[in-house]
């Protein structure tokens, strides 16, 4: 072993381990809470049955009527969940502002009374910049949003983020309108697949 290796090597072990530690919430940082449990399994292994007509029926009911996000119910027959993005983020930014935590809070809610289920939570952009800087911002922006979850009561097992930058626009890019919904959040929520 090197020196330079066995200089590094404690510091590898502090920095493995305070990943590994919890987080407990505190005054200064009262949204983080204790590390999710992991999703429940029976004996085998295997993961529980989940009535998915009634559960995804649930979390519609749960989040419908709200102004700052729509559900519907996709012909796959799972769950989108779309979060109006203009004014979630700051431009470039990665960090979910106040009006997306408090709509991403009740999200979060809802799903955690049910841990069967998996959730993809996809980041998209308008049409501005460069088509390599949007698909990183976009997976940034849900990799910030599963965190974000993740810290509020979901577990990082039930969580998966991907971007899909500008390749699936709503409306017109050649517009701030258009540009406005094209900059969103969708969370696909699904039963696990067996």
């Amino acid at each position: 072993m090197t020196r330079f290796q066995a200089l590094m090597l404690p510091a590898l072990i502090a920095l493995l381990s305070a990943c590994a530690t919890p987080t407990e919430p505190t005054e200064a940082h009262p949204e983080r809470s204790s590390a999710p449990q992991p999703t429940p399994r029976t004996e085998g292994g295997h993961l529980p049955k989940v009535d998915w007509n009634t559960e995804r029926a649930r979390i519609a009911r749960a989040l419908s009527g709200a102004s700052d996000l729509s559900v519907i119910t996709r012909n796959d027959g799972n769950l989108q969940v779309l979060i109006p993005g203009a004014e979630a983020f700051a431009r470039d930014g990665v960090e979910p502002r106040a009006s997306l935590r408090a709509t991403l809070d009740r999200v979060a809610a809802v799903l955690a009374e049910k841990p069967e289920t998996e959730i993809l939570v996809l980041g998209h952009t308008d049409g501005v910049g460069s088509e390599l800087h949007n698909m990183q911002l976009s997976i940034r922006r849900a990799e910030a949003v599963v965190e974000y979850l993740r810290t509020h009561g979901i577990a990082l097992t039930r969580l998966q983020a991907d971007g899909r930058g500008e390749t699936e626009p709503f409306a017109d890019n050649g517009t701030e309108a258009g540009r406005a919904k094209n900059r969103r959040v969708e969370i696909i929520v699904r039963p696990f697949a067996r």
